[in-house]
């Protein structure tokens, strides 16, 4: 069999399972775990982290930019 993303040939059994770790890992669990974290950054409530005065005049608000977005 020839993996045409690294361009070798797998010609047995280790090299089988060594394709299909990489394989699964790039393009099943590394897309999930981006798309996760931008669920989390979205949907989670950050607003009980403390913030200054100083950096609420400085930008709007996690909440106020979630706001923007999902409207």
């Amino acid at each position: 069999m020839f993996d045409p993303l690294y361009e070798e040939i797998v010609t047995n059994t280790s090299d089988l399972m060594v394709y299909m770790v990489r394989h699964v890992f790039i393009e099943l669990v590394l897309p999930l775990s981006i798309f996760v974290a931008v669920m989390l950054t979205l949907y989670v409530d950050w607003s009980w982290i403390p913030i200054s005065s100083f950096e609420r005049k400085k930008g709007p608000s996690l909440e106020e930019v979630k706001k923007q977005i999902l409207e």
